[in-house]
């Protein structure tokens, strides 16, 4: 999987959030180190892989 800089991955939180497919923000988690982002949408702790994963599947480009 392609390695992907902080600054996308905002604006892949951005492009989810304003398309309404998911509200999600960085939050520590000490129960699960790995799931650092917090969907309260769905109620539900993500990985960085899979904010990625659900932004390239919505439609997410980068803007070069």
């Amino acid at each position: 999987m392609k390695e992907y800089t902080d600054k996308q991955i905002n604006s892949m939180i951005l492009f989810l959030r304003v398309n309404n497919i998911a509200e999600m923000y960085y939050l520590e988690n000490d129960q699960d180190p790995d799931r650092k982002f917090y969907c309260y949408r769905s109620d539900s702790w993500l990985t960085r892989k899979q904010v990625i994963s659900t932004a390239l599947d919505s439609g997410w480009k980068e803007n070069k």
